[in-house]
């Protein structure tokens, strides 16, 4: 019986140790805090890509792309501030049906990058989707780095 329990035991506190090793930030790396801009399913960018934005033109050729065929009055109101951040964009291809997904979960800082942790969805196999054309996307800001930003 105490084999048992003190088998149990262990195991919890490796599962529990397991877990918080998981949601730390890699080695030499600092986590970066970041702000969802907006977040969705129907863009104008048909393409997987990553649109680093830090100049008022290249966020001006970012709506013009991202806004055809769509109009989002989130993205449409965000004011973007040069100087003071830089605009991450992630974009996943076009699918043909609802069920898939993208999302920047973490960003990390190293001492010559900066990391996306980015994580798609797609549907399951089996699972009930609507026909509907979708082209996922995440965009989010963060303070301003001239470091190379990897996906």
């Amino acid at each position: 019986m105490k084999e048992k329990l003190l088998f149990s035991t262990v195991v919890i506190v490796v599962v529990l140790l397991a877990s918080y090793i998981s949601i730390l930030p890699p080695k030499g790396a600092d986590t970066i805090e970041f702000e969802t801009i907006a977040k969705g399913q129907y863009s104008g960018i048909s393409e997987r890509g990553t649109y680093i934005i830090n100049t008022d033109e290249e966020w001006k050729e970012f709506l013009n792309k991202f806004l055809t065929n769509n109009i989002n009055s989130e993205i449409e109101n965000f004011r973007f501030q040069e100087g003071r951040q830089t605009i991450i964009a992630i974009t996943m291809y076009e699918n043909i049906t609802t069920g898939y997904d993208i999302e920047i979960r973490e960003v990390y800082e190293f001492p010559k990058y900066v990391k996306l942790d980015v994580i798609q969805q797609i549907p399951c196999a089996g699972c009930i989707l609507e026909e509907k054309v979708t082209r996922p996307y995440h965009i989010i800001s963060i303070p301003k780095t001239t470091k190379e930003i990897r996906r």
